[in-house]
């Protein structure tokens, strides 16, 4: 289905605190990682590992990231949103994924840990949990 195609990861970064945060970055590579092992697509997620570099809580460099993320995004032939919260950042990527026309998929790895949803619309195509 996604075979030989480049995914942009929609995951939160967004935490409570650094050690949330740190959580939010390894699920971002968890997911890269599966979609490859899945779906056998290209990965991408800057938010893996641009807060390494950019501080989350400067909005300067906030900006900085997501800038950077959608810059990759348009890299990109899908996105994949994953998990169960959508942080306003994410909001942010999904709106701009349907603009361009770019296919969105959910990957809910708790709920169903082998399967894509296509979510054609913004309000409450996500299904249960997902929060738009």
């Amino acid at each position: 289905m996604l075979s030989g195609k480049k995914a942009y990861i929609c995951s939160p970064l967004s935490a409570s605190d650094a050690k949330g945060v740190s959580h939010n970055m390894d699920m971002a590579r968890f997911y890269m990682e599966k979609m490859k092992v899945l779906y056998h697509c290209r990965a991408f997620a800057s938010h893996a590992y641009l807060p390494l570099m950019l501080d989350d809580s400067i909005p300067e460099e906030r900006e900085t990231a997501l800038r950077i993320g959608m810059e990759l995004m348009d890299l990109c032939d899908i996105l994949i949103v994953c998990g169960r919260r959508v942080s306003s950042g994410m909001a942010g990527e999904i709106r701009e994924a349907f603009a361009k026309g770019m296919e969105v998929y959910w990957y809910d790895s708790e709920e169903k840990p082998f399967e894509l949803r296509a979510v054609k619309e913004l309000e409450g195509g996500m299904g249960c949990g997902a929060g738009l």
